[in-house]
């Protein structure tokens, strides 16, 4: 009879030591598994040694939430595993005017034929032919353009990240003109000058302007100032840069600390620079009329389209976290070999596009260049960055006009010159997204 109640006894002690241990590990166990590693031995409890059926045990005192595999559109459980990202960002830049300076109008005009003179000798002046416009007027310190640059890219599992980027910056616009009054407002004997003069030649007739700009002794003088930029009233010059950019980023981690990484910077790039040289000169009679066959426009237009590698080296620095999210600095430093392909092109034509002369080139130069950035990164929350920096970008050796008028309408060849350097530097704010 005993040795049945102790066997009896001995049945429910083994019922009830298991119970006893889940009770006492119910509320550990029912907290969501982390991902990372345990902090010291004592906590290195694997799936081995706490069943996961413990926690179908649960009745809910605990509130465990279960692993999902999505957990929100800006969220994932494992960042670790990769995933895509996109980013966009604000871009206020400024970048170099290749100009040099070059005369392009005087105040006064020349007598082709002598009648004005009244001597029948050709080419005498008249005005002070004092400096009315130069190519250096649309040059200057120049303003910050507008732009914007947006990507897309994928984050791997072993760190490895492919970003494709386009980089955008609006078109900027420098503009002088020269009229009728001149700066010191003296309009000179007779009013000489209060006329334009530009030494062009070798024009057809088309381009011969109104036949009398000038009134001598109450008569118009017809054909004494041949040519629409002889006598003129207005001249206008404009000065139009524009950019573009694309490239494929590849980022391969190297180094990597509890506040610090380093990783390389490889890929593809093309860029993509035009500008161009307007010069419109506007012929008006003795009444003050002008129309499309009396005014001419003169275009040098200058497009650079590189295609390179680029590599590199980028290094991030985390410097706090806290309730307000994480703070990091970020430096990256590139070098790039380009082949530039460039296209110049000189024109004179018509307002009403009737007649013109164009004169074309086609160049091919090798394009050092280097850029860089420096920014401070905020991280509101793990799938979201705001970052405020710095960038530049130099390239060497591309093509330009410095000079780009050239007079003479019968050759317009104007220099299109290598070993031009350039600048584009300014200020990015954007935001990026983990999905």
């Amino acid at each position: 009879m005993r040795k049945s109640i102790g066997r009896w006894l001995l049945a429910l002690g083994t019922l009830l030591v298991p119970a006893a241990a889940h009770a006492q590990q119910l509320a550990k166990w029912g907290e969501p598994p982390s991902i990372y590693p345990a902090a010291n031995a004592a906590a290195q409890e694997t799936s081995a040694t706490r069943p996961y059926t413990a926690r179908a045990q649960d009745t809910g005192e605990a509130y465990m939430v279960p692993p999902v595999d999505f957990t929100g559109p800006l969220s994932h459980p494992r960042y670790e595993d990769g995933g895509f990202f996109t980013f966009g960002e604000f871009m206020y830049y400024r970048q170099t005017r290749p100009l040099l300076s070059q005369s392009v109008a005087f105040r006064g005009f020349i007598d082709t034929n002598g009648g004005i003179s009244g001597t029948g000798t050709p080419g005498t002046r008249f005005g002070s032919f004092a400096e009315a416009l130069n190519t250096n007027m649309v040059n200057g310190a120049g303003n910050f353009q507008p732009g914007m640059n947006i990507g897309i890219g994928y984050r791997f599992k072993n760190g490895i990240s492919v970003t494709v980027e386009w980089m955008h910056l609006a078109e900027s616009r420098y503009a002088a003109t020269a009229g009728l009054l001149p700066g010191n407002f003296l309009p000179g004997q007779n009013l000489a000058d209060t006329f334009l003069f530009a030494p062009v030649s070798n024009f057809p007739a088309s381009f011969g302007g109104n036949p009398a700009n000038v009134v001598i002794n109450g008569s118009q003088a017809f054909g004494s100032t041949f040519g629409i930029w002889n006598a003129a009233s207005n001249m206008e010059i404009q000065f139009i840069q524009r950019f573009e950019q694309v490239q494929i980023t590849q980022r391969i981690p190297i180094w990597e600390t509890e506040c610090y990484r380093a990783y390389g910077i490889v890929g593809p790039r093309a860029i993509v620079m035009w500008e161009k040289f307007e010069w419109r000169t506007v012929d008006t009679d003795t009444l003050g009329q002008a129309t499309a066959d009396t005014t001419a426009l003169y275009n040098n237009i200058v497009s650079n389209r590189l295609y390179g590698v680029f590599v590199g080296s980028g290094h991030d620095w985390y410097l706090h976290s806290g309730r307000c999210g994480a703070f990091a600095v970020d430096l990256s430093l590139c070098g790039a070999l380009y082949m530039d392909f460039v296209k110049g092109r000189a024109r004179y034509e018509l307002g009403d596009k009737s007649e013109a002369a164009t004169r074309s080139r086609r160049l091919l130069e090798a394009v050092p260049g280097v850029d860089g950035k420096l920014g401070l990164c905020w991280y509101p929350w793990e799938a979201i960055q705001v970052r405020l920096g710095y960038s530049f970008m130099a390239l060497f050796n591309t093509v330009a006009s410095p000079r780009p008028i050239d007079f003479n309408f019968g050759t317009i060849d104007p220099p299109f010159n290598g070993g031009i350097s350039r600048l584009l530097h300014g200020v990015d704010v954007g935001i990026g997204f983990i999905w």
